[in-house]
């Protein structure tokens, strides 16, 4: 009789254990490839009870209840949670996750510096700070003159890269400009700008103000302008190059810029054009970058050997 008993119990379990099993079926997608993803791992939250999608990125899972939590993760994506709530068929879209390495902070990087027109006589210094928040001032001082009546005077600060994800990132920046021309003008300019990065391809939108001083005339002028511009990366073998363009169209003048960097492994060179009225000046220049570490730092490297 206690057999019996027993025996019974045990398909009792057996057969609740059986109805409580919830069949799920379905197919993890890629949202960038636009296709199945092999090789994901699609587990039950808070068990073991687990399985891996198939070549096309479909599976079948068993789990205990069908208000079960799945959790899809693969190496290269972001880890996604879908509660079923009954569902048994399911379409999962997965997307590519990103971890971007920025190599721009902590350093210096001194320039010779020479206009090929008006000022063949300068220098550039670029001071990058550690990275705060998620992004990295870069600060930088050029001065060009021909030792005479000529003398271009460049200044900056950039928050570079303040937000990003994988493929879009946005810069803040002011610019200071001071040219002085054959005791022809004098002017100063100061804009701000925003780059718009997007797979490559970069957007400049900002304000610039202009105090414009034509010796002859004897008056100063103030303008204001939008600025406009547009870039690209250009990605070679050995090197890469980040050329840019942008405009300020005021009342009276018209400025030009132009940039094109070449990023080495060693060095950096480049190619800036700049036009303000008749002042017009080619600058090239190559620079060695130097990087730096901050006490903590040092300590740590130390400590961690």
């Amino acid at each position: 009789m206690n057999k019996i008993l027993i025996g019974a119990c045990l398909l009792l379990v057996l057969a609740s254990n059986a109805y409580c099993q919830f069949k799920v079926r379905g197919i993890v997608f890629s949202k960038e490839e636009k296709q199945g993803v092999p090789g994901v791992s699609v587990l039950e939250k808070g068990t073991k009870n687990g399985t891996v999608t198939d070549i096309d990125g479909s599976f079948v899972l068993e789990v205990s209840d069908s208000s079960a939590t799945l959790v899809f993760m693969s190496v290269g994506y972001i880890t996604e949670e879908y509660l079923l709530e009954s569902s048994d068929s399911l379409f999962i879209k997965i997307k590519e996750d990103c971890i971007r390495h920025f190599f721009d902070s902590q350093s210096i990087t001194f320039y010779a510096r020479s206009g090929v027109i008006n000022t063949p006589l300068g220098g550039q210094i670029d001071f990058a700070f550690p990275n705060f928040h998620q992004g990295t001032l870069i600060t930088s001082f050029s001065y060009q003159t021909d030792l005479m009546d000529n003398n271009f005077t460049n200044a900056k600060a950039e928050y570079r890269h303040f937000f990003f994800n994988c493929d879009f990132d946005i810069d803040a920046n002011w610019y200071f400009k001071q040219v002085s021309f054959n005791n022809n003008f004098e002017s100063r300019t100061h804009s701000f700008e925003s780059n718009f990065t997007y797979d490559g391809w970069r957007f400049v939108v900002g304000y610039s103000n202009l105090r414009f001083d034509r010796f002859e005339q004897d008056k100063e002028l103030t303008m204001s302008a939008p600025v406009i511009g547009f870039g690209t990366w250009v990605d070679a073998r050995t090197f890469g190059v980040m050329v840019t363009g942008k405009s300020a169209i005021y009342r009276n003048v018209t400025e030009w810029i132009g940039e094109a960097t070449f990023h080495m492994k060693y060095i950096e060179l480049f190619v800036n054009y700049y036009k303000l009225d008749n002042f017009s000046e080619v600058s090239i220049g190559i620079g060695k970058e130097i990087g730096y570490w901050l006490k903590s730092q040092k300590q740590y490297r130390e400590q961690n050997k």
